[in-house]
């Protein structure tokens, strides 16, 4: 039998490599907490409430393997024999693993749209044969309402090819049949006349970031000629500027038609 002394070492120091542990445990569970949680950037709310979430996702994990680690550390310490546990530990891994694959690509995947930020709540976009305004992202999902108003939920790793619809600028163009006299010499005076009436007109003006131009002609029929015009535009109105962009043409069209015919 082992001697008092003898014991009461070995209990004062396996006491001390205890008290060791769970002072490096808590000190790294501090750390993590200090070095994930990283000042947010100046950006809208939504985005800096999803760079919260995935640095909370991080810490979290983070702090499951460190508390893992420590109590396998522990329990080793201790005399246990860990063999056992850790092939359980290692089935039950697998079984949660392969059922949780999707799962797991869908956080993947949200944490990649919070630090690359290729779309935005509000912005248009179209995804996985879907387009409509985004509402709502998640690390899970992306939310999605169309243009009938219904609501889309896209599972973040399906999101495949992303085109967002609303980014720095858009190109608007419009195609104008012209009849097969018209001269072509006159195109010019009913752009400026078009581009004047667009920079003053109060639902687009600020929303035209350059004025209409003449980019080519698109086809030719027996009893006309179709001209395309271009101009770019702030992209959430695009559409607000394609149709202005016709009314003003027409309106250009039918004067110089009644200047002509003076």
């Amino acid at each position: 039998m082992k001697d008092l002394t003898v014991i009461s070492r070995e209990i004062l120091e396996t006491s001390l490599r205890a008290l060791i542990i769970l002072v490096l445990t808590g000190l790294l569970w501090w750390g993590i907490g200090r070095l994930v949680h990283v000042p947010l950037p100046k950006v809208d709310p939504e985005r800096a409430r999803r760079i919260e979430a995935a640095l909370s996702l991080i810490r979290s994990l983070l702090r499951a393997v460190l508390l893992a680690v420590a109590l396998l550390t522990l329990l080793s310490l201790l005399g246990l024999n860990l063999a056992p546990i850790l092939t359980g530990a290692g089935i039950a891994g697998i079984i949660i693993g392969l059922g949780a694959q999707s799962l797991i690509r869908d956080l993947i995947a949200g944490l990649i749209i919070v630090l690359e930020d290729p779309f935005g709540i509000g912005e248009t976009v179209r995804v996985a044969g879907v387009a409509g305004t985004v509402e709502r992202i998640t690390m899970r999902a992306t939310y999605l309402r169309d243009a009938d108003g219904t609501l889309h939920v896209i599972p973040n790793s399906m999101l495949g090819v992303v085109s967002n619809l609303s980014r720095d600028w858009a190109q608007v163009g419009v195609e104008l049949p012209l009849p097969r006299d018209f001269r072509l010499e006159h195109l010019e005076l009913l752009m400026q006349s078009a581009a004047e009436a667009l920079a003053q007109d109060p639902e687009v003006a600020e929303a035209l970031l350059q004025p209409p131009a003449f980019a080519g002609i698109e086809g030719i029929s027996e009893t006309a000629i179709t001209v395309r015009i271009e101009a770019r535009a702030r992209p959430r109105a695009r559409w607000t500027v394609a149709r202005r962009m016709r009314y003003h043409l027409v309106q250009a069209l039918q004067t110089l038609h009644s200047q002509q015919v003076e």
